[in-house]
């Protein structure tokens, strides 16, 4: 299995405007609950840490059963010193601190996020209503954020070199910045990326000329990623359109991604506010990590 943290090289490209071209960032906040997905992410999150320079923050909120009882608070305080050491035996450099928190998870980590960097959060694969996070729905968590938040999965065994990092491209501001995150752990994991553009079944083509059609959208789509290519252009980029779902290609290119990013609105396919979108549904059904971006 190919690792999955991202590895530090350096680059003879000058530096992009943003956050994305940050040399150091600073807080990367990861919330644990005690569940297997919780703790799957921090290795992940120790290699980003490793890379940037930041500072992890690692937060649990108590429920109101362990809130009422000291033996369970004792248990929360264990399982975030569980947390540090292992962060510390990944990378002693790493600086981190804890928080133990009576008040609801999505709050808490709404609040972190208007300072941090980076919101990561364990996953699972169920409904948007099953799939319920430290109390509240994993969108819920997205949508209070005022950060790009990573959404923790397992990633494939079967991950390889030309394992693409996968980006959803479509017309907002968001993707855009999408788009620029993409490249960053493209580049920074030395994989390929795959920008993937759906087009809209409601869409009237310009022409009745439908080669030509399609050479205007790779077009437009290449155009898309030119600013964050030139910034990155070690990284190898395969582009696709597809008249289709988008949820259904992205959730299919997914499988066999290490990272799938997506912008959190937009006029695109994943139309109005994260709630209802595309991207509330890839949360829930990525088939890797999946990266939010504001």
């Amino acid at each position: 299995m190919v690792n999955a943290e991202p590895r530090h090289r350096p680059t003879d490209h000058p530096v992009a405007p943003g956050f994305w071209a940050k040399h150091e960032w600073g807080d990367i906040v990861v919330a644990l609950d005690g569940t297997v997905k919780s703790r799957d992410a921090l290795p992940w999150a120790a290699g980003l840490a490793s890379v940037t320079g930041a500072r992890i923050r690692l937060v649990h909120a108590l429920t109101s059963r362990e809130s009422a009882r000291s033996l369970e608070r004792l248990h929360c305080r264990r399982l975030l010193r569980s947390a540090r050491r292992e962060l510390f035996g990944l990378d002693p450099r790493i600086a981190i601190d804890s928080i133990l928190t009576d008040d609801p998870i999505a709050s808490v980590l709404g609040a972190l996020s208007h300072t941090a960097d980076l919101i990561v959060i364990g996953g699972r694969e169920s409904g948007p209503i099953r799939d319920v996070l430290f109390g509240r729905n994993a969108t819920r968590i997205v949508e209070e954020s005022s950060c790009p938040v990573l959404v923790w999965r397992p990633q494939h065994a079967d991950l390889t070199p030309t394992s693409p990092v996968v980006v959803g491209v479509d017309h907002s501001d968001s993707c855009t910045r999408a788009i620029e995150a993409a490249f960053w752990f493209a580049d920074a994991l030395e994989v390929p990326l795959t920008a993937l553009h759906v087009g809209s079944p409601h869409r009237r083509p310009v022409t009745n000329d439908a080669e030509l059609e399609q050479i205007r959208a790779l077009e437009w789509l290449g155009g898309r990623l030119d600013a964050a290519k030139s910034m990155h252009p070690t990284v190898d980029v395969h582009l696709h359109l597809l008249d289709a779902s988008a949820e259904h290609e992205l959730r299919l290119a997914s499988a066999t991604a290490h990272l799938l990013v997506v912008g959190s609105r937009g006029p695109g396919p994943w139309t109005g506010p994260f709630t209802g979108s595309v991207g509330q549904s890839l949360v829930h059904a990525s088939g890797c990590p999946i990266l939010v971006v504001r």
